[in-house]
């Protein structure tokens, strides 16, 4: 969000920043009563940051100077979309933890470079949106962390420290990027409840249960060149207990809420990401409608957890 929303910072001023393509799709979904969760305020992903963040130091300026711009930046963006009313939850810092054991923060931000090689660029920017918005709700965003490893070892700390500080974080949000057999349920759920037992929100932000990819099962050798019924079948009997454990583990008060990353298979992220691997098929299948915008079994599975049913192995 921020190179598309913040592109340049000559003037430090609203004219560095550009709401057109934000602001059509807030405003469609405030025209049908549907809130917006705002995703991302800080990203580390080269693809997300300008050119005037990765060059900071290089034209003399101080990592102070660059925490103050950051401040500018979020206050700035929270501020202009706390007017529409709906939007009212922000993914605040995306993915600052590594995979690494143990996990430490990514030293090879451009955020974590910038603000002195310090991760505290990551509380300014919660403070920074609190005092750009008193209600909203501000969350912490990652992947990985329902393996309850390494990384929801580190993010636990963060939290924290973060609440005896009083850094106003309020939620965390589970990418939950899965495959059909690993993490286990009881492992999802052991990590969802670290959250919870903080007395935070916890949002699925980005679920999507991969039948095949890289470290997921048994991939390459069960790598296949169409979505078979079996693999529609067990994907379906996983989303629906994904969903149930997500719903047993927080209390309603604390539920964030769960989304999925994108709606066809036919431009999924998780597809392109493993495009070598996948030599250009369209193998991880994650999303709720298949490639050809055909409705997917899993949906069934998705609607029964929600509804408190119990699954019913049936598209």
């Amino acid at each position: 969000m921020l190179k598309y929303l913040h592109p340049t910072n000559d003037t430090n001023s609203l004219r560095d920043f550009t709401f057109t393509d934000a602001d059509a799709f807030v405003n469609y979904g405030k025209s049908r009563s549907i809130n917006i969760h705002g995703h991302a305020l800080v990203w580390h992903s080269g693809y997300q940051v300008p050119d005037f963040v990765k060059n900071w130091s290089s034209t003399g300026a101080t990592s102070d100077q660059f925490l103050a711009m950051l401040d500018t930046h979020i206050i700035t963006i929270v501020n202009h979309f706390k007017e529409k009313t709906n939007v009212v939850s922000w993914d605040v810092v995306n993915e600052a933890l590594t995979d690494s054991n143990p996990s430490v923060f990514r030293t090879d931000s451009p955020f974590h470079i910038q603000s002195g090689n310090s991760s505290v660029y990551i509380e300014h920017a919660f403070k920074a949106a609190r005092q750009a918005s008193a209600d909203v709700d501000l969350y912490y965003n990652d992947y990985n962390i329902e393996q309850n490893g390494a990384k929801m070892n580190a993010l636990d700390a963060m939290l924290t420290d973060f609440q005896k500080r009083s850094v106003p974080l309020t939620g965390v949000g589970f990418q939950m990027h899965v495959c059909l057999n690993t993490p286990s349920l009881a492992t999802i759920a052991a990590a969802l409840k670290r959250v919870a037992a903080k007395r935070l929100k916890v949002k699925l932000s980005e679920l999507g249960i991969t039948i095949y990819k890289p470290s997921c099962d048994s991939f390459p050798t069960n790598k296949v060149s169409s979505f078979p019924q079996a693999a529609g079948l067990a994907q379906m009997k996983r989303y629906c207990e994904i969903i149930t454990a997500y719903l047993d583990s927080i209390p309603a008060a604390q539920s964030g809420g769960s989304t999925v990353l994108g709606t066809t298979d036919a431009n999924s992220s998780l597809d392109s990401a493993y495009a070598s691997e996948f030599e250009g098929q369209i193998l991880a299948c994650p999303l709720l409608f298949d490639a050809q915008y055909k409705e997917k079994p899993l949906i069934t599975g998705f609607a029964d957890a929600l509804s408190g049913r119990a699954f019913t192995n049936a598209p």
